[in-house]
């Protein structure tokens, strides 16, 4: 499995730090943790890995609000801070066309959760 390090400068929308739970479907439900959220993608904690380029099924808990999309997993990576005995990967997904609620809902949320971090609000 390649390890892909993406410049911070190329993304196309500004990352948050979370800790939010959720879950990816591709084949079967797996529960995932939530690491980073952006308005065109997220970085997940995952028991199991997935290749480049699959497509999943993607449900984040934003409080009262569940975002769900589809996404395609851009990179894979074993999680090297995790415990030896708890092996967890790390995926970067991209959202495909995000519906307009639900854009708005994570907008609303990136935008809060901006401000109580006391980081520079979303355009």
């Amino acid at each position: 499995m390649a390890i892909v390090k993406k410049d911070s400068s190329t993304r196309r929308a500004f990352r948050v730090p979370v800790d939010l739970r959720g879950s990816v479907w591709h084949r079967a439900s797996v529960r995932v943790a939530v690491q980073d959220l952006s308005l065109t993608g997220c970085l997940l904690q995952c028991p199991a890995s997935l290749d480049a380029g699959t497509i999943v099924d993607v449900h984040v808990e934003l409080g009262k609000h569940v975002l769900t999309t589809k996404a395609r997993v851009v990179d894979a990576s074993l999680d090297g801070a995790a415990l030896p005995a708890a092996m967890q990967y790390l995926l970067g997904l991209e959202f495909l066309g995000l519906a307009a609620r639900h854009e708005a809902d994570l907008r609303r949320f990136l935008d809060e959760e901006s401000r109580r971090r006391g980081r520079r609000a979303l355009i």
